[in-house]
C-alpha cells in the first residue's frame, strides 16, 4: 500500500468518527430566582360572619370573564381559601346558597401575602346585574 492511500484511509476514518460522535452537550438552563420560579400568589382568608354557607370566587374586572371558585366557608366561621393571583386586580364574590352575590371591587394582592375578608353578620347579597 503507498504513503497516499494510507494518509486517505487514515483520513476517511477520522472523518467518519467525526460524523458519528455526539455534539456537545449544551450547559444546563440556568437555575430561576425563587422568586421568579414561584407562580404570584396571594392568600385569602373569610371570615364568614353571615348565616349562609359562602362560596368564594374571583374574576377579572372585565364583565365577561369567567368566575374562579377558590373555596366555601360555612356559616360562622373561618376558612382558607385556594390562593389568588397576585398583582393583578380581581373582583372577589361571595355566593350563598340562595344566589344571592356579595361583590367587592377590584383590588390588588401583593404575591406571599395574607388578605382577610370579613363577611358581616347583616351582608346584603344581591344579584351579580346589581353589582353587589
Amino acid at each position: 500500500m503507498d504513503m497516499s492511500r494510507i494518509t486517505l484511509a487514515i483520513f476517511l476514518a477520522i472523518g467518519m468518527a467525526a460524523g458519528c460522535a455526539s455534539p456537545p452537550a449544551a450547559p444546563p438552563p440556568a437555575q430561576p430566582e425563587p422568586a421568579r420560579a414561584r407562580a404570584a400568589l396571594a392568600t385569602l382568608m373569610v371570615v364568614n360572619r353571615s348565616e349562609h354557607r359562602l362560596t368564594i370566587a374571583y374574576r377579572l374586572p372585565a364583565r365577561a370573564a369567567p368566575e374562579v371558585v377558590v373555596g366555601t366557608v360555612p356559616p360562622g366561621s373561618v376558612a382558607e381559601m385556594a390562593p389568588v393571583p397576585a398583582g393583578e386586580p380581581l373582583v372577589l364574590l361571595a355566593r350563598n346558597d340562595a344566589g344571592g352575590v356579595l361583590t367587592l371591587p377590584p383590588r390588588s394582592f401583593v404575591m406571599d401575602d395574607e388578605w382577610t375578608w370579613v363577611v358581616a353578620a347583616d351582608a346584603r347579597f344581591g344579584s351579580l346585574q346589581e353589582g353587589h
